[in-house]
């Protein structure tokens, strides 16, 4: 697959064979390259744009051709993987803990994986939205700092971007706080079918304006509040499944991260973890990474690796401070000793 090809932008005589009034519809809707084109299943597409289903296939058809390259070895993905960026949490220790072992082998700096979804649960207060509004400075930052050296966007569905948090965080760590809030494209989900167009329409926020990480805080809030009772579970986890299908086409076109804060719920039991992220199999399934945050001792937090495909499930140690998320004062102190640095 083509990175340049799948960044074409869709203008009058790129897809060959095709009527440009029809596809200036597709385009209309939200659909801008040709990587997108190529990812949209007929019955969304003709949806969104109001165009008729067969004449979608037709064009969807058009845009694989163009993207499509074929098969490629294990070595091939394995050097287009190794290219993906890592975007910094703020903190070493969670950091560490998202290292491959092939960045262990190298030394390199673990992070967030860029072309990914992530995941991150937990209770009420565990620092979920506070880690949002950290990557939502970080992920600004040039990747040679850590960074994905592009825009964000903030979907929110509980009013939990707070601007003066930013400007915290910003100041307290010596960054441009005018130049980061100028960063983050925010829009307000109002329901559960409000945040689903929001989601529709990504594609074209993200190839207008740079943008290298999305995130929503939280992906379901309006679904479980709207969606209550047995009857109506399968509407609501359609609804979710193509909420979370989009995004994870829209990081991989856009080659940005997709990060999303869940719900837990109790779950009455003898055995094992007796909390559990809502959204079931559709949820569980659709993120590359699962994290769980917890409270930990003496005001900390405790992140916890749940899923990945790579990655065991190691858990560290974090405190939020002015900074954002930050390392705790025992972990700094043991780094320097084993690095030699004198206090």
């Amino acid at each position: 697959m083509s990175e340049r090809t799948e960044q074409i932008t869709i203008e009058d005589g790129i897809l060959k064979g095709t009527t440009w009034s029809t596809v200036q519809k597709i385009v209309n809707a939200g659909i801008n390259t040709v990587g997108d084109l190529a990812r949209q299943t007929p019955t969304q597409l003709a949806e969104q744009s109001g165009v008729g289903a067969d004449t979608c296939e037709k064009y969807i058809d058009i845009a694989l051709d163009m993207i499509n390259e074929g098969y490629i070895t294990g070595s091939q993905l394995y050097d287009r993987i190794r290219k993906n960026k890592r975007l910094t949490t703020g903190s070493r220790a969670i950091d560490d803990i998202l290292r491959s072992p092939d960045d262990i082998k190298e030394g390199k700096r673990g992070g967030i994986e860029e072309h990914t979804t992530t995941e991150v649960s937990g209770e009420n207060g565990s620092g979920k939205t506070q880690l949002m509004h950290t990557l939502a400075v970080m992920a600004q930052l040039p990747v040679e700092e850590g960074g994905l050296g592009g825009k964000v966007v903030w979907l929110d569905t509980e009013n939990t971007l707070r601007p003066d948090r930013i400007n915290q965080i910003c100041e307290s760590r010596g960054y441009d706080t005018k130049q980061m809030l100028d960063g983050i494209i925010y829009e307000e989900a109002y329901h559960a079918r409000h945040q689903q167009k929001i989601i529709s329409r990504l594609p074209k926020t993200c190839h207008d304006n740079d943008v290298k990480l999305v995130i929503v805080d939280s992906m379901m809030a309006h679904l479980r509040s709207e969606y209550i009772g047995r009857g109506t579970l399968a509407g609501r986890q359609n609804i979710l499944g193509d909420i979370l299908q989009r995004l994870g086409k829209i990081a991989q076109v856009h080659n940005l991260t997709v990060i999303y804060t869940n719900q837990i719920m109790d779950k009455p039991t003898q055995y094992g973890d007796p909390q559990k992220a809502i959204g079931g199999n559709v949820m569980g399934h659709a993120s590359t990474l699962r994290l769980n945050i917890k409270k930990g001792r003496q005001g900390s937090r405790v992140i916890q690796i749940k899923k990945s495909p790579y990655l065991p499930e190691l858990e560290a140690v974090f405190v939020i401070t002015d900074k954002g998320v930050e390392d705790t004062e025992d972990n700094v102190k043991r780094w320097k000793k084993a690095e030699g640095v004198e206090e």
